[in-house]
């Protein structure tokens, strides 16, 4: 039986191009964007202009966000195990989109596996919506709040979801974020977060053992472990921008690895291997950037 309500219908008859434009807006909550985004946040901390800017800690707490969102997303996808729409493995409006560029575009615009609830809309959720407070500026909530609906409906433009898996993603993600907000501090305690994150891919690990489970598991892991060793260094190194920058390149690098593992679909327990080495990598980055600028 359908979830759907007539709106897969009702967006299939749009122009091409406005899918198309949706298809950009949807890629600010893909897994790879997200990671870059709050990556870039960690690793230059308030060496970047306002508004932008976060102190590494509260950097820190929106990885730690992520990787809950992400585990509380798998783990709820396989349990229900409903189906996506039919027709959401084939990119809608492709025809618009240059041979070279189909499959760019085919991982941005069309997706696979399980469809409730939708992981776009509790990343939209818990990352820009925990950006948002941890900003805590005027600005920073509206954008924040603009995020948080525009990616969830791109899902439902785009024929990947249905109303329903994007309005459970949005209660899943606002639940989540408000929980571990309060519970850590308002954004002050990263530690806890990721011990939150932990527990909660446990329990995904413990109810399917995928890909996308021990993804969870392994960032989750990772990053409450590095944040144990050197949080606290970390936080007490100075911010410099040159720091900042050469710490991306630092990060950039297990970027690298972090690609190869979310494109290449390995066996879980290489997923597993792969993305807690990246996490240590990119939460110790910064302490490689600054101490590499102390000596130029």
């Amino acid at each position: 039986m359908s979830r759907g309500l007539g709106e897969i219908e009702f967006v299939a008859g749009l122009p091409d191009p406005v899918v198309v434009a949706t298809a950009l807006v949807t890629a600010l909550g893909d897994v790879w964007f997200v990671f870059l985004l709050l990556g870039t946040l960690y690793w230059f901390g308030t060496a970047l202009p306002s508004p932008v800017s976060l102190s590494r800690r509260h950097a820190a707490f929106a990885i730690a966000l992520a990787f809950g969102g992400l585990a509380a997303t798998t783990a709820l996808k396989e349990t229900f195990r409903l189906p996506r729409p039919p027709g959401a493995a084939e990119p809608a409006g492709a025809g618009l989109i240059p041979e070279l560029l189909l499959p760019l575009y085919a991982e941005i615009g069309a997706s696979s596996g399980f469809g409730f609830p939708s992981g776009h809309a509790v990343s939209a959720v818990v990352v820009y919506g925990g950006l948002a407070l941890l900003v805590g500026s005027t600005r920073g909530y509206a954008v924040g709040a603009v995020l948080c609906a525009v990616i969830p409906l791109s899902r439902i433009v785009l024929g990947v979801h249905y109303l329903v898996d994007v309005l459970a993603g949005v209660a899943l993600g606002a639940a989540y974020l408000g929980l571990v907000y309060r519970l850590c501090g308002r954004g002050s305690n990263p530690g806890r977060a990721m011990m939150i994150a932990l527990i909660v891919a446990v329990v995904g690990a413990g109810l399917s053992y995928t890909t996308d489970t021990m993804l969870a598991l392994g960032g989750a892991l990772g990053a409450r472990m590095a944040w144990g060793s050197i949080g606290g260094a970390v936080v007490h190194e100075p911010v410099t921008r040159l720091g900042g920058a050469l710490g991306a390149a630092v990060g950039l690098g297990f970027a690298g690895l972090f690609a190869v593992v979310y494109i290449v679909d390995p066996a879980p327990y290489l997923a597993f291997i792969g993305i807690f080495v990246v996490i240590w990598g990119v939460l110790a980055a910064p302490l490689a950037g600054e101490s590499l600028a102390r000596t130029i």
